[in-house]
């Protein structure tokens, strides 16, 4: 076959519209134009071109179809893969206002008003960088915030893989500034001007959380205001999930108790738990503590949020009859920790010890020792503090510092006491997550050449003793010097001890009229407890006369006003409760500059020539008080100058730790507080007559919260009882000859004038001998 000129070939492959008639006539007249002698090859040719060409037409798409689908299969390869990632926080609007139907999710208003926050992070996040991996966002709580409303959310994201997993390789203090500044970029160019943002925080949470949250079978919205305990109980759960949004007020922390945990074991540590967060969304960076204990868990565990919520969830992988939880909560002041003290000896702890430690917080104490010369020896009775973490070699955690040196575990006995120079620094650090006890010290001042301090006794042999330990059959002396004039130490505690050392058996001797003791001892101190005039909380009483309680005090603190009430217990001497002293995040309660005592007054605000006025010079809070369950809860105040007795100004008598108040016995409390519950103080002085009421009684119905320094009384129907306001006022109860006794101190209960929610008072006759020693 003759090869064709390559001229003829540019020629004949000219190509044309394939779908209409001009193509076959375009082809018939390039047949025809083709030179004779070759008219037979120049037909066969073009037709056998014409054809293919009409087949690569007819399998064209199948072509594109399997490119296109191996383009996609090398972009899907080769591309970054996407996955969920969630973004957790709280945002804090200070034009909006924290109300009681915000707590249901159901109510018109928080539907309205988690829908404007949820459209104001999706137009946020428009203008963001992160604008093309966002999905949604879904407002699950409020609460009151330090200065407007707080919204706890979740933002939801479809982003890259590499993103996501770089992300959660970083710690949770990375993330959180990363997240940080991407929203201050973000809200900074929003141009919305409908919320004004207070403050914000994110945390990248993972989806166990967000599923856990959102699934949530079973919540609960709790908000307990001071001086109230609310309750968290669950019987025989038939869910799988349950929480607890728990809130008080804004200048308060939440005080968690557990009191009792059955039917957590081992094997189900996985899924079966009780979590405590210090938020109100489940975050691993924000948990508290988390139980999983075996068998029956019963011991009394106390927690303490670092602001005014936390959330509570309980966890199981079975229901069974068996599981229980009982715990109450509470609002406790905000306390400010640190401070400088120059002391011979004292106690230091972490705050709010021995309740857990709140997350988030810095301390920072100086101890002096009075006198040059003189050194200060410390010893650490308890330290319970977060570990490092594994393969640290320092406290990177929560520490606890002393002198430069840094302690975040439990020490040996042989470490414990530790001897320093004039003065020490002592700095604790606790971080988001994961709290203990904390720690105990004990510290006191000494001298080389003079061991013991001029608080002390001196044992001889270098031994010092407290002088307020003798008599305590605790010769730690070793010679019993300090033991030798103690012949009534071997009295039963519930006789009463002459001060010749003999004990009596007779039931309430003092102050009856009757000499009982050989020395007179029993009717020495009996200038108490009479009115000279012939009538934290009082709810359903009544207006009391003037000077029909003469005992009653005030105690005030400038601007504020009324805070608490008191005892009159000696001329120099008032004795209330301790919580009335701790200290808040705005107030000193703990100075004693601060306080005003008034005597002699009815009516709240009288002031005239009959009301005595004296600033307190001391407070002495027991060492032993807890706030967490209010034990020990009395505190004594030592007046700037004796105040004189008059008609209106009496002392009341102190009962003994024999003396016996037989339950049922009819008791006055008298007070300025709320005549009911949530109610404005009253203005005139109230007294309520109430009843005491068995103590295994009160304590079923305080699920076991009842110690042995407490009393109840009250009326188990309601309707009368102490309530905020009468705190560290007195309850008074008649002994023979109408002489009246500080029988309890107002100290705590649920609500006000509840059915089967009594009054909770401290009980003086088993601290009488701790009064006596701090009074003289």
């Amino acid at each position: 076959m003759q090869a064709l000129p390559s001229n003829r070939v540019s020629v004949y492959s000219i190509s044309a519209p394939y779908d209409s008639e001009q193509t076959a006539g375009q082809e018939s007249l390039h047949i025809r134009n083709c030179p004779s002698n070759q008219e037979g090859f120049s037909q066969k040719y073009y037709f056998f071109k014409w054809m293919r060409r009409r087949w690569l037409l007819g399998i064209l798409p199948t072509v594109c179809l399997i490119v296109t689908v191996i383009m996609l299969v090398l972009h899907y390869l080769f591309s970054p893969t996407f996955s969920f990632l969630y973004i957790s926080g709280s945002i804090e609007i200070s034009n909006l206002t924290y109300t009681n139907d915000l707590n249901d999710p159901k109510s018109q208003k928080f539907l309205l008003q988690a829908e404007a926050i949820q459209n104001y992070f999706a137009k946020s996040y428009e203008s963001s960088s992160w604008g093309e991996y966002y999905l949604k966002s879904i407002v699950v709580t409020f609460s009151e915030g330090e200065s407007g409303l707080r919204a706890y959310y979740w933002n939801t994201f479809w982003a890259p893989q590499d993103i996501v997993a770089s992300l959660k390789k970083l710690t949770p203090v990375e993330q959180k500034e990363i997240c940080s500044k991407q929203a201050a970029r973000m809200f900074s160019s929003s141009g919305e001007e409908d919320l004004d943002l207070a403050a914000m925080e994110l945390f990248v949470s993972d989806s166990a959380e967000h599923d856990v949250m959102l699934k949530s079978a079973v919540s609960f919205d709790l908000y307990a205001k001071p001086g109230n305990n609310r309750t968290l109980t669950l019987m025989n759960p038939k869910k799988s999930f349950y929480q607890w949004r728990l809130r008080v007020p804004s200048n308060y922390v939440v005080r968690l108790v557990v009191i009792t945990l059955h039917g957590v074991t081992p094997e189900s540590c996985a899924t079966h738990h009780l979590s405590a967060y210090d938020f109100l969304l489940p975050l691993q960076n924000k948990i508290i503590t988390r139980w999983c204990e075996p068998g029956a868990w019963t011991p009394v565990i106390r927690l303490t949020s670092s602001g005014n919520v936390m959330l509570v969830t309980f966890t199981l992988d079975q229901r069974e009859e068996r599981n229980i939880l009982k715990a109450h909560f509470q609002a406790v002041p905000k306390i400010m920790c640190g401070g400088h003290y120059i002391s011979w000896n004292g106690t230091l702890s972490s705050p709010y010890y021995p309740s857990y430690y709140p997350p988030n917080i810095d301390c920072s104490w100086i101890i002096r020792a009075p006198l040059p010369g003189y050194r200060l020896s410390l010893k650490i009775l308890i330290i319970q503090i977060q570990e490092k973490s594994p393969g640290s070699s320092k406290c990177d955690k929560d520490w606890l510092e002393i002198d430069g040196v840094k302690y975040c575990k439990a020490l040996s006995e042989n470490n414990r006491n530790i001897e320093y120079g004039y003065s020490v620094a002592i700095n604790f650090h606790s971080d988001e997550v994961v709290t203990h006890k904390g720690f105990y010290i004990e510290y006191e001042a000494f001298s080389h050449t003079d061991r013991c301090s001029p608080e002390q006794l001196n044992c001889g042999d270098k031994k010092c003793k407290s002088q307020y330990k003798t008599c305590k059959d605790d010769d730690s002396c070793g010679v019993e010097s300090d033991e030798s004039n103690c012949s009534y130490k071997s009295c039963s505690p519930y006789a009463y001890k002459c001060i010749n050392g003999k004990c009596l058996l007779k039931s309430n001797p003092e102050c009856d009229g009757k000499r009982d003791c050989a020395d007179g001892s029993d009717e020495m101190s009996c200038a108490c407890g009479r009115r000279q005039l012939k009538k934290n909380r009082i709810v359903g009483g009544e207006d009391a006369r003037s000077g029909k309680w003469p005992w009653q005090a005030s105690l005030q603190m400038g601007a504020h006003g009324h805070i608490c009430g008191a005892t009159v217990i000696s001329n120099k001497w008032l004795i209330s409760a301790a919580h009335c002293f701790l200290d808040s995040e705005s107030v000193r309660y703990s100075s004693p500059s601060g306080w005003r005592a008034y005597m002699g007054l009815r009516a709240i605000n009288e002031k005239n020539n009959h009301v005595a006025m004296r600033s307190i010079k001391r407070i002495i809070v027991h060492p032993r008080y807890d706030p967490s369950i209010s034990d020990y809860d009395i505190a004594l105040l030592e007046m700037d100058s004796p105040v004189f007795f008059s008609e209106l100004v009496q002392p009341i008598c102190l009962p003994s730790t024999s003396r016996i108040f037989m339950y049922g016995t009819v008791c006055y409390v008298t007070g300025w507080g709320a005549i009911k519950e949530n109610s404005p103080l009253a203005k005139t002085l109230q007294e309520a007559r109430v009843k005491i009421i068995n103590q295994s009684v009160c304590n079923k119905l305080y699920d076991d919260l009842i110690t042995s320094r407490m009393l109840c009384a009250g009326n188990l129907n309601g309707g009368v009882d102490a309530c905020q306001g009468d705190s560290g006022g007195p309850l008074a109860c008649t002994g023979k000859g109408n002489r009246w006794y500080l029988a309890g101190i107002v100290s705590w209960g649920e609500g006000c004038a509840r059915r089967n929610r009594p009054g909770v008072y401290t009980k003086v006759m088993v601290l009488y001998d701790w009064i006596r020693q701090n009074t003289n």
